[in-house]
Parts: structure tokens; C-alpha cells; sequence
């Protein structure tokens, strides 16, 4: 640990001890190391990376919480500090009201959500940084089965970066109205983004239910073009899932989908895809894309799992694998070992240079 992030980390435990000693506020958290080794043209390099996440649970009253979750994380890049929790919440007779920074994701259980509030929030089952957002969050729930979540996210843009000038470009909102029919779970979305030149409008549909041991579940989405020169786009997915139990402790869990999309939206989606910028560099062909989701779990026992994630682009046979391994060791330390594998050297969208091998290690201590 470097003497910033030293200093850092005495000073928020210095806040966060004269807290818990004023008030009945508990802490906890998990602190936690990251290693990673990526290989590319015949190069090896190594980054690590060291986690502190904090959690404050602070005492609610009969109408109100405060949540309070952040994150410090030290690498090779500097020392920053993220909030994924920063807001108060407030209950009345028809509705509730949450103020500040918050976790905003319309999932559905697919591994991709494209009618999501921000494309990006949960992908392959892992939170990103674009669930966490500074906003004001309605819901009124109707009854135990449907409710109406309304969402406003300030839209801010940095015009200077030495002196973080910031300039208000409007606020993108949103609106989800959920219910049950016949046992299936039915969503449909609205999302006005004042921020996208092209499309400022989106429409999404969602539909999860059961069709006997398999779980289906499919999403639409529009969005409608404010220039001639661009088409609307439309976004289709179909999904399948199945999970059996063994022997109690043991479970096997399967899931795959399919999202057919256009060029335009598979380059706007392949920065957070592949984690990385290289839309700029796709060559790829002006038709309708076909990209392929899947998910094989397998719990070995109540302490260790293994998964294989799987993310392939079906028109040029490209597919980048994610095997992973997760044990609890002894005095409560999480393990998890992982790696990126893609299948192609080609030219294909999931290609080694897009997404170059990489090998993966994490060890965590939650307290």
C-alpha cells in the first residue's frame, strides 16, 4: 500500500470511527487484491490492484434509511475513490423516494440487457460502474404484483479537465411499469437520453416466465432516430435457462441467449463488451448481427463453483471464453481465480487483440 492511499485510508477510518462512536452505525466491508496478467504480441503484463469497500449500516427510523457504500482502489494508474452508494431514502403511504448516488438496474436475469437504464449495468452476471448513478428514484407500487419505478439522472459533461468545469447537458430520464400476467414477469420501458445525438428515445420490452423445467425469457427494444440519414434500431432477444439440484449442495445451472442487433449498436456496445475502446478499429459489414450469451455453473459444494462464461459474435464463429473457479478458504477468504481466452486470431470481432488472454486472481477477506 502506497503512502496515498496511506493517508486516505486514515483519514476516511478517522470519519468512520468518530461516526460509530457518536452514533449506533456499524461498519463493514472487504478488503481484497487483484492480480492480473494479460498477454499480447508476444508480451506479458502485470497489473495488481488493492480494494478497500466500505459499507456503513446506519440505524433506519420507521420512514427513512441512509445508505452509505463506497470504494478505494490503488494500482499502477493512481488512487481514486468510488461511490456506488451515497443516498437517503424516504417511505410514504403510495410511493418511496430515493436522493443520490444509487445502484439503477432493470434486470430481467439475462446475461445482456439491452433495455436496460444504462446499457452496461449488470453484463455476464458482474455490477458495473454504470449501475451506479446520481439520481432520483421513484416507485409506487400498485399491488404486491406490479409496480411503476420512475428514474431522473442529471447529465453532466466535463468541458475542462484541469479545472473539472462541469456544463448541465439535461437530464435523462426513465420509467419502468412491471407486473405479473398468467406467472410471467412483463416489463415495459421508457428512457429519453438527452446526451444521444441519434437516438433520444427508447422503448423496451421484457418477458421472463417459465415453459416447464426451462426458464424463457425474451426483450425487444426500439429506438427511434432523430435523422434521416440514420435508421431506427431495433433490438431483439431470446433467452433460455435451466437449473437442477444434486444431492442437496450440489447445483447445475445453464443459460443462453441470443441478441440480434445491427452494426451500429454492436460498435456502440463493443466498449463495454470487451471492456475496452476499440470501436473505432471494427471494420464491420452494415447488416443485422446475431451475438451469443451463455452461462455454465456448476456448485461443487457450499464453499467452492466453477463457471464458464461465453460471449461470441455467431456471424463470423469469434466466441471469447471466461472459465472461473471461486473457493472459501479457511478464516473467511475468498478466492477466485479466472482467465479471457478468445477463439479467433482473425480479423473477427472477438479476436486475440481485442480481447487478449489474460489470467486473473483474487483474494478477499470480508469483515
Amino acid at each position: 500500500m502506497n503512502k496515498k492511499l496511506l493517508i486516505i485510508f486514515s483519514f476516511l477510518l478517522i470519519i468512520l470511527l468518530s461516526l460509530t462512536a457518536s452514533a449506533e452505525v456499524e461498519i463493514g466491508g472487504e478488503v481484497g487484491v487483484d492480480s492480473s496478467v494479460i498477454f499480447n504480441n508476444n508480451q506479458s503484463e502485470f497489473y495488481l490492484t488493492e480494494n478497500l469497500k466500505i459499507k456503513l449500516f446506519i440505524p433506519q427510523t420507521k420512514s427513512a434509511e441512509v445508505k452509505v457504500d463506497f470504494e478505494l482502489r490503488n494500482n499502477q494508474f493512481g488512487t481514486n475513490t468510488t461511490f456506488k452508494k451515497l443516498y437517503i431514502k424516504r417511505g410514504y403511504n403510495n410511493f418511496n423516494i430515493s436522493l443520490g448516488r444509487q445502484p439503477v438496474s432493470w434486470s430481467f436475469g439475462s446475461l445482456i440487457n439491452p433495455v436496460d437504464f444504462n446499457f452496461g449495468a449488470e453484463i455476464m452476471d458482474q455490477s458495473q460502474s454504470a449501475k451506479y448513478i446520481d439520481a432520483a428514484k421513484i416507485y409506487i407500487p400498485v399491488n404486491w404484483k406490479s409496480g411503476v419505478e420512475i428514474v431522473a439522472n442529471p447529465q453532466l459533461e466535463i468541458i475542462d479537465p484541469e479545472s473539472k468545469k462541469l456544463n448541465f447537458k439535461g437530464t435523462k430520464t426513465g420509467i419502468r411499469a412491471r407486473t405479473m400476467i398468467n406467472n410471467y414477469d412483463l416489463s415495459l420501458n421508457y428512457i429519453n437520453d438527452p446526451l444521444d445525438i441519434n437516438r433520444k428515445n427508447k422503448i423496451g420490452l421484457s418477458l421472463k416466465g417459465d415453459l416447464g423445467p426451462l426458464g424463457l425469457y425474451s426483450a425487444v427494444s426500439y429506438e427511434k432516430s432523430t435523422k434521416q440519414t440514420i435508421e431506427d434500431e431495433n433490438i431483439y432477444l431470446l433467452g433460455l435457462d435451466y437449473s437442477k439440484t444434486i444431492n442437496y449442495d450440489q447445483r447445475v445451472y445453464l443459460q443462453g441467449e441470443v441478441i440480434n442487433l445491427s452494426s451500429i449498436k454492436l460498435k456502440e456496445f463493443a466498449t463495454t463488451l470487451l471492456q475496452a475502446d476499440i470501436s473505432d478499429n471494427l471494420e464491420l459489414d452494415e447488416k443485422r448481427y446475431n451475438l451469443l450469451a451463455g452461462n455454465i455453473s456448476y456448485s461443487i459444494n457450499n464453499f467452492s463453483s466453477v463457471n464458464l462464461f461465453l460471449l461470441g459474435n455467431i456471424n463470423d464463429s469469434s466466441f471469447a471464453l471466461t472459465p472461473q473457479y471461486k473457493n472459501q478458504l479457511p478464516g473467511n477468504i475468498d478466492l477466485t481465480i479466472s482467465s479471457i481466452l478468445a477463439t479467433s486470431k482473425n480479423k473477427d470481432f472477438f479476436n486475440q487483440e481485442n480481447v487478449p488472454l489474460s489470467i486473473n486472481f483474487n483474494l478477499s477477506y470480508s469483515f
